[in-house]
């Protein structure tokens, strides 16, 4: 099991905190590792490091109360997106395979489709290497699959969804939906602004949400507490973006929600391991990009 929450491939409890692959995997839900590149797990530290993406760089940081009213200026003036059992994201993040003594880092474009009556399909695509040619590390393998290559379609049966019923049911922009939807994947009246988010993310892995839904989430991280404004930056996928970090002292993780600055929703986060944990250096470990059609 502990080889499988490292993977990724084991979802945790949602009591279950300090898994490093873990926390990122829940914000991804149902997304497997899929080999892009590989190295000896047991390589030297610098060599492991090679394989994070470097932080974004933020600047321009304006007051928590400016940011989110110009977000919300931003979800009522924009055009509204329709909510739909359909999300595509791109999501990157460690697994390690202690086993077969590899570490997988592994960009993917990820798209989610699923209805109650006939079940859900996650067809997962090879994204863009994080190297250009001639540049890769020392000892990383090339992927053996080419930008838009599909690597998996992974389809489960109606009867085999696992989806709360109030996020299965989840159709209106009332507070009351949202509220009820984000408590059955674990939020509470005391969750930490980081316990929020990570609920959030688990949200978003399911649907893709309307303008008037990301409001209220947009609510419920800043009256959890505890959010910092980090500044304006530009996401891996190029889009102007305000990044939001978020509170969770009882971790060694830094999860920073990114909002567009062109439509106020809730774009990706981005999560960081402050200490190394097992053979994961400090640093980025995952990431989630959404609305990336």
């Amino acid at each position: 099991m502990r080889e499988s929450i490292i993977r990724g491939t084991y979802a945790p409890a949602r009591q279950r905190r300090g898994w490093a692959w873990g926390r990122f995997a829940v914000a991804v839900a149902a997304i497997v590792a899929i080999v892009i590149v590989a190295t000896n797990v047991l390589a030297p530290a610098q060599r492991a490091t090679a394989l994070t993406p470097p932080p974004l760089q933020y600047d321009n940081a304006q007051p928590l109360a400016t940011v989110v009213q110009e977000a919300k200026e931003r979800l009522g003036s924009t055009v509204s997106v329709v909510q739909e059992r359909r999300v595509s994201s791109l999501v990157w993040g460690w697994s390690i395979d202690l086993a077969k003594e590899r570490v997988e880092s592994v960009p993917q474009r990820v798209t989610f489709e699923w209805a109650p009556e006939t079940g859900s399909r996650n067809t997962i695509i090879a994204g863009e290497s994080h190297w250009p040619a001639g540049v890769r590390p020392e000892g990383i393998e090339e992927s053996p699959y080419q930008p838009g290559d599909t690597i998996t379609q992974l389809v489960t049966a109606p009867q085999d969804l696992k989806i709360p019923a109030d996020v299965m049911n989840l159709n209106d922009g009332s507070r009351e939906s949202m509220d009820k939807a984000l408590t059955s994947l674990g939020a509470t009246e005391s969750s930490s602004s980081g316990e929020v988010l990570v609920v959030i993310g688990r949200l978003l892995s399911y649907w893709t949400l309307t303008n008037e839904q990301h409001n209220i989430l947009i609510d419920r991280l800043v009256e959890a507490g505890g959010v910092t404004v980090l500044g304006e930056s530009t996401d891996r996928l190029g889009r102007d973006v305000i990044g939001l970090r978020v509170a969770d002292p009882a971790t060694t993780y830094q999860d920073t929600v990114l909002i567009s600055r062109d439509t106020g929703r809730i774009v990706g986060m981005e999560n960081e391991l402050t200490a190394a944990q097992d053979f994961i250096p400090a640093g980025v470990i995952g990431y989630t990009l959404w609305d990336a059609n």
